[in-house]
């Protein structure tokens, strides 16, 4: 009987295969030969690789992990440095003292431009990372294999930065995938927000927009777009007006996806008709989910014909016409 040890190691790595994470690190310190099994950086491609406060302050970690064998291929990252933890790790002295709090600045800073010039990322989520660390001319530059960005609600990127974001994305012809939630997006010009349709799922909700942007993204749409899923709503106290948008273009526009929420704006009778009867007429949708102004909800319902939200039911997979609550604000 063959003992496993004496395997090829070719048979070792079909076991490996098998193994999760934790499993496969302890696999490896068995022996020497077992780790350079495990030590194949084509094993760790699909490893997702956090940044979090624990490994924070030392960068020469942080890159040469990345550059080591196991990792050099790694495609999955994830930025996590929860700031109130990390306070609470230094000594009281030390964070009165301006000169530490500068030498922070910059170790983050270069924690960034590790992880964002990591050449062969697929995915990022920014989770949480602090938006004063990430330079706007590192994000001018997209990482070139980058399939999938997410920045989450915890980052409010400045203005500067959402512009710098955008301008590389339109170089860059690799990504499918965004999420921006939360963050500002009013200045930034709307045929550079309109690069979005380059996208297969975009998700910008939560966010500031302008009428002219809205109107960018969605004539774009209509004419030549890779774009399947959108999930939009603007972060206004009062919903963002697109009564303005021609009401044929926009239902071409939103039949041309597959899947569309749509929040926080306010939208005519006439607009919102047109677009259910492109559906019943010729569209690629399957889910559409639209929110109406509380102070509209009731009119605009009762003058669609029942017999149209009826057919657009039986015919989507997903079909609401959300209530959207409009606050007061004096």
């Amino acid at each position: 009987m063959t003992e496993i040890s004496m395997l090829p190691q070719e048979m070792i790595g079909k076991v490996f295969d098998y193994l999760s994470w934790p499993e496969l690190g302890r696999a490896m310190m068995v022996c020497r030969s077992w780790r350079e099994v495990g030590e194949q950086p084509a094993r760790w491609r699909e490893f997702q690789f956090v940044v979090t406060e624990k490994n924070f302050g030392d960068t020469d970690v942080i890159k040469k992990t990345l550059e080591s064998e196991r990792f050099s291929l790694v495609r999955h990252l994830i930025l996590q440095v929860r700031l109130w933890r990390l306070q609470y790790r230094m000594p009281e002295e030390r964070i009165r003292s301006e000169s530490d709090w500068l030498r922070q600045v910059r170790i983050m800073r270069e924690i960034f431009r590790i992880v964002w010039r990591h050449p062969h990322t697929e995915s990022l989520n920014i989770l949480s990372f602090g938006d004063w660390y990430m330079d706007p001319e590192e994000m001018l530059v997209i990482p070139p294999k980058l399939k999938s960005l997410k920045v989450s609600k915890y980052n409010n990127l400045s203005k500067e930065q959402v512009q710098a974001l955008f301008s590389g994305m339109n170089k860059q012809y690799a990504l499918t995938d965004l999420e921006m939630i939360g963050q500002d997006f009013s200045e930034v010009d709307p045929d550079t927000l309109a690069v979005v349709n380059n996208f297969k799922y975009v998700n910008i909700s939560d966010s500031y927009l302008n009428f002219d942007q809205i109107q960018a993204v969605f004539s774009l749409l209509a004419q030549n777009s890779r774009l399947k899923e959108l999930t939009i709503s603007a972060r206004e106290i009062r919903h963002l007006d697109i009564t303005g948008m021609n009401a044929e273009n926009l239902a071409v526009s939103v039949n041309k996806l597959q899947n569309l929420r749509l929040n926080c704006f306010t939208m005519t009778r006439d607009q919102l008709e047109a677009v259910l009867k492109q559906v019943l007429m010729k569209s690629s949708l399957k889910k559409l989910v639209i929110g109406i102004p509380s102070d509209q909800y009731g009119e605009i319902i009762e003058e669609i014909p029942e017999e149209i939200i009826s057919e657009v039911e039986k015919k989507l997979d997903v079909f609401d016409l959300v209530f959207d609550p409009i606050y007061d604000v004096g």
